[in-house]
């Protein structure tokens, strides 16, 4: 059976060098990195990761980033909103990985009266409530990561009930995001912020939305005061 080749994708090599994409964080909303001892925000952490994603494909012309009048209030008044258009081919993304699911959902929600927001598509992305889920997304990336043999991955068992997956980092790994260059990530990124600074805003606006839209409710969350 032939080796895959190792390669990693915008989002994932955001995540393999998030010191250099998101603050050290403070007591809260802090996410430990796999590969050195850096308590990263994750908040920003998976901006970052996500915008990466977002504005590779539109760099490669998978995906067109606009910023459109969107109607509210049965269509009585309207605000702006950042939509994804499925405009071209995409690349073949390895499967699990942001790159491989935005173009499907930018398409399937066009086709559904022109719901490819970035807020909904990242909604849609994550597909159901968690207790964390900004570290919801990193585990994902893990675990893409993991299916092409780029993370180990085991179970741990703890007070002899529980059990919780544990992500491990290969040495391999650490010195594949240390060789393939973060320059045209982090170029894309410069080039939004400095010539779109309004879609800069509002990408990462929505991926903060649609995350925290994701935040399981718990019973108080419901009682009235």
């Amino acid at each position: 059976m032939d080796a895959i080749p190792a390669f990693l994708t915008p989002s994932e090599h955001v995540y393999l060098n998030g010191e250099k994409f998101a603050p050290k964080a403070g007591i809260f909303g802090k996410t430990r990195l796999m590969h050195m001892d850096f308590d990263a925000n994750a908040t920003t952490l998976v901006q970052a990761i996500f915008a990466a994603a977002f504005l590779t494909l539109e760099q490669q012309g998978t995906l067109r980033l606009e910023i459109r009048p969107k109607k509210v209030l049965f269509g009585l008044a309207s605000t702006k909103a950042l939509y994804a258009d499925s405009v071209g081919p995409s690349a073949a993304w390895p499967g699990q990985s942001i790159e491989a699911a935005l173009p499907g959902l930018a398409y399937q929600l066009a086709s559904d009266k022109g719901k490819n927001e970035v807020y909904a598509m990242i909604y849609a992305w994550l597909g159901q409530d968690f207790s964390s889920p900004f570290e919801e997304v990193l585990t994902r990336i893990k675990n893409g990561m993991s299916a092409r043999g780029l993370v180990e991955t085991h179970e741990e068992r703890t007070l002899k009930i529980f059990t919780r997956t544990v992500h491990v980092l290969p040495e391999a790994t650490r010195q594949l995001a240390l060789t393939q260059s973060i320059q045209p990530v982090q170029q894309v990124i410069t080039l939004c912020q400095q010539t779109r600074p309004d879609l800069w805003d509002s990408l990462n606006n929505q991926i903060k939305k649609a995350v925290s839209a994701r935040q399981e409710k718990t019973d108080t969350d419901f009682d009235d005061d």
